[in-house]
């Protein structure tokens, strides 16, 4: 996984928030998305991933995780999800 000061966190917080916007969603991003941080990029990947922005695969290439930490990762996302419900990237 992604270390806390990776060097292109900056980089791919921004890349990512394009895409989000280029599918005009950006409107639907919390407070957390808005400085470029190891949380807010995982933040970033699980709302592109749950509205079809990402696909598992990118999101293991964004984050540099391994298959474990992603399988773990996408788990806790959708366990979040059934928890919560809708809204809660």
């Amino acid at each position: 996984m992604l270390s806390q000061d990776h060097p292109d966190i900056a980089k791919r917080h921004q890349q990512l928030r394009s895409a989000i916007k280029a599918q005009g969603v950006e409107g639907w991003l919390s407070e957390k998305a808005d400085s470029p941080s190891r949380e807010s990029l995982i933040y970033l990947c699980k709302f592109a991933f749950f509205t079809g922005i990402l696909t598992k695969s990118q999101i293991g290439r964004m984050l540099e995780a391994d298959r474990a930490e992603l399988k773990g990762l996408v788990k806790s996302w959708y366990d979040d999800h059934r928890a919560k419900g809708c809204g809660t990237c």
